[in-house]
């Protein structure tokens, strides 16, 4: 058994990590004991050996607690870890220290054969990344109240690109495993978890003679594309005439054809309510080409979820009663799923507000986070894990599987802006990917139903989840 010794102070917060990191992450077993120190002890039974961690976020004084005083200082010292003798898996051997002592000291990193010392405060900086620490802090939103990446301390410090928590885990595990090179972790398997934001199912299907008489009017007229207009108005007649399958929008079947072939399971989260009228979409969940969508993802294996309106970020009434509306829907149809889980339309989120919101509503889980403007790693980490509440001081039952890629951050204007031509989009693409599979973790990619209709969209989707890269 190990024992952890924490000192008296934040103590729910260190509770709260050390089971993510120890259960949830390495699979071991261990009895936290509450001392009369100022750092991190760790022990296993009766033996003489120890791993002491050295203390920063939570040495923090309580009235700095959640106040700027409280952030790391930057910029970051970096730590070479390539010269301390060690073996972890790392993106880089040049470690940012998030939270802990000054690296470039010989006293950052002891060790004889009985006694670990590790400056770096692992713990810390781990509950500052996964608990989204720095958002409440932060007064930084964007124009759709959303936390920007450009404000992240990620950004700012350029480590967005490398799963950080998961390389302080892996120096932990190389200072746990030196001095009791016996121990085991659970093992740990690299899987793609693929999504799909239901924002516009059908492109014709909810649109009136009045609505396509206007598109066809602005593609003629402002657009100069009278070709455009003639398909447009083409396939709207296909469609109102039954054929859905002439509905530009209507890729389901391509996705989980893709999906089956590469043994995946995708999820399809569906808007069930527009607290924000047009933001949320023009469809209803209980038109009958909704349901008969709903029946044929579920008939083929994969998993129906829930994709929160653009105004229920701040509301937990609303984050339930749309839960509550997609639920009764499938009942109706008859799909029953053990796990139900989603994402925030516009990824939409204020901490630590939405995480209750969603555990309030009794969802499993939660995989919103990431940045819509810059791709990577906003928690800091490619594993599933327990979310915490900041202000209650309580972790939740909610999980949160961090978003690691959405193709619109990537090849949209507004954002990243790398298109679909040439190889750029795909070579950062894949790096996230490699990253993931690098910690044996899940590499979680949303890709818009509504963003397959082009060729090389579709040849970059099948690229990315493909398992022979």
């Amino acid at each position: 058994m190990i024992t952890i010794e924490i000192p008296d102070t934040y103590e729910p917060e260190r509770r709260y990590i050390l089971s993510v990191i120890f259960g949830e992450f390495l699979g071991l077993d261990t009895q936290i004991q509450v001392s009369d120190r100022q750092d991190t002890r760790i022990l296993i039974n009766d033996d003489s050996r120890e791993l002491v961690i050295a203390d920063g976020l939570f040495a923090t004084p309580p009235k700095q607690w959640l106040q700027p005083a409280s952030l790391p200082k930057q910029p970051l010292l970096i730590w070479n870890f390539a010269n301390t003798g060690l073996s972890a898996t790392t993106v880089s051997p040049d470690i940012p220290v998030i939270y802990g002592n000054e690296p470039n000291r010989s006293d950052f990193l002891q060790y004889t054969e009985n006694k670990i010392y590790l400056g770096l405060d692992i713990f810390g900086s781990a509950f500052f990344m996964l608990t989204r620490y720095e958002e409440v802090v932060k007064p930084d939103r964007d124009q759709h109240d959303r936390f920007p990446a450009t404000a992240s301390l990620a950004y700012q410090e350029n480590f967005l690109d490398r799963p950080i928590i998961n390389e302080y885990l892996e120096i932990l595990w190389a200072c746990l495993t030196k001095l009791w090179p016996r121990l085991q972790r659970k093992p740990r398997q690299f899987q793609t978890y693929v999504s799909h934001d239901v924002d516009e199912p059908f492109r014709y299907a909810f649109m009136d003679s009045l609505q396509i008489a206007r598109r066809c009017a602005g593609d003629i007229l402002k657009r100069r594309a009278p070709l455009q207009a003639m398909e447009n108005a083409t396939r709207w007649f296909l469609v109102k005439a039954g054929k859905a399958e002439a509905d530009p929008c209507n890729t389901f079947d391509l996705i989980m054809d893709i999906s089956e072939k590469h043994n995946l399971k995708s999820a399809f989260y569906f808007i069930t309510d527009r607290s924000a009228g047009i933001l949320d979409g023009v469809y209803s969940i209980n038109h009958s080409l909704i349901r008969q969508l709903l029946r044929k993802i579920h008939q083929h294996g994969h998993e129906i979820g829930l994709h929160t309106s653009y105004n229920t970020y701040q509301s937990p009434e609303q984050t339930k009663k749309e839960l509550k509306i997609l639920k009764q829907v499938c009942a109706e149809e008859g799909i029953e799923q053990d796990t139900w889980g989603g994402r925030q339309h516009y990824l939409r989120w204020e901490t630590p507000t939405t995480f209750q919101n969603w555990a309030n509503a009794g969802l499993d889980y939660d995989t919103t986070l990431s940045f819509a403007d810059v791709t990577g790693f906003r928690c800091g980490v490619c594993y599933e894990f327990t979310t915490f509440n900041l202000k209650t001081r309580q972790p939740l039952k909610l999980k949160e599987r961090p978003l690691v890629l959405m193709e619109c951050t990537v090849l949209d204007q507004i954002y990243m802006n790398l298109g679909t031509e040439g190889g750029a989009a795909l070579q950062v693409m894949k790096k996230y990917k490699h990253c993931c599979q690098l910690f044996n973790g899940d590499f979680t990619l949303l890709w818009h139903n509504s963003s397959l209709m082009q060729r090389r969209e579709i040849e970059l989707y099948q690229k990315m989840v493909s398992n022979c890269d």
